[in-house]
């Protein structure tokens, strides 16, 4: 079952897609994200793979060659031996959140950080071993935000 295209000429996924990567639908735009690596195939935005990608390059009339195959990465980033496993170390990274014991309390506590719902692939067995690395129950509820 093919999308059918919108008024634009792409297909909804692929406007959804867009959007969620915070790029507007303009050709100047789309290149740029192109070249700068805002869109990277199979890493960002989630489920951007090479069908989209492909419908992307042809819409902005840009050749897939021509643009950059070796993105920064993350992941090059030195491991540190801290205590964690290299995949509680890449989720919080990942997610922003400084790997230092007082920021990662504070993001348990603020709920940054909750098994199965952010950030992504951050599960129960990672959410124990960061709360014993950070000295707190891993049974414990974090506290309710105040809203104002």
């Amino acid at each position: 079952m093919k999308s059918k295209p919108l008024a634009n000429g792409l297909s909804k996924r692929t406007n959804n897609l867009l959007a969620k990567a915070g790029v507007t639908i303009e050709k100047l735009a789309i290149i740029h994200a192109l070249q700068t690596g805002k869109l990277q195939v199979y890493r960002w935005p989630p489920n951007y793979g090479k069908y989209t990608h492909r419908e992307v390059c042809q819409w902005a009339e840009v050749d897939p060659m021509s643009l950059p195959q070796d993105w920064p990465d993350t992941e090059r980033e030195v491991f540190t031996d801290i205590g964690l496993s290299f995949r509680a170390w890449r989720t919080l990274k990942r997610a922003g959140i400084p790997v230092t014991k007082a920021a990662v309390r504070h993001a348990l506590e603020a709920g940054q950080l909750w098994p199965y719902k952010r950030p992504g692939n951050y599960g129960k067995i990672t959410h124990q071993e960061v709360c014993r690395w950070a000295g707190i129950n891993p049974k414990l509820r974090p506290k309710k935000l105040k809203t104002q």
